[in-house]
């Protein structure tokens, strides 16, 4: 198992950032990779809706397993080789502004070893993750401008 947290401060209330950030028809506007989203089941952000995303050869399930509109939404990822993630992310108004926290755990099955450390890390990837933030975050900022 692998832990790492990030963190993102966006100029946009809570609300505004939940809307981009849940809504599972918008995670190619700000995830890297090129995601491919189908299969949504439920309504974005509500306990039990779920999608399916494929980058490259790789393909996800994603399951929300909790939300408190606009504070926080926790979801379980299944994915290749039966990697399992978890996502805890939380909402927290901050100045004129919102905090996205990011806590994710990688649960791996036994006997995957080296090839497991391998794709754990490129999942976990510090620098896509703080890139994927950034491009939400000026997704979220461009459209309130325009409001």
């Amino acid at each position: 198992m692998g832990a790492l947290e990030y963190s993102e401060w966006i100029k946009a209330p809570p609300q505004d950032v939940w809307r981009a950030y849940v809504d599972p028809s918008r995670l190619p506007e700000w995830q890297t990779g090129g995601p491919v989203i189908a299969d949504i089941q439920g309504s974005g952000g509500q306990p039990g809706s779920s999608y399916t995303s494929t980058r490259g050869p790789g393909t996800a399930r994603t399951t929300v397993l909790s939300a408190d509109p606009p504070h926080r939404i926790v979801t379980s990822t299944v994915a290749y080789f039966g990697l399992k993630f978890d996502v805890d992310s939380r909402l927290q108004p901050e100045g004129n502004g919102t905090v996205l926290r990011l806590r994710a755990e990688t649960h791996w099955p036994r006997g995957l070893g080296l090839v497991g450390k391998l794709v754990e890390r490129a999942i976990l990837s510090g620098a896509e993750a703080r890139k994927e933030l950034a491009n939400l975050k000026a997704l979220v900022e461009r459209e309130g401008e325009g409001a």
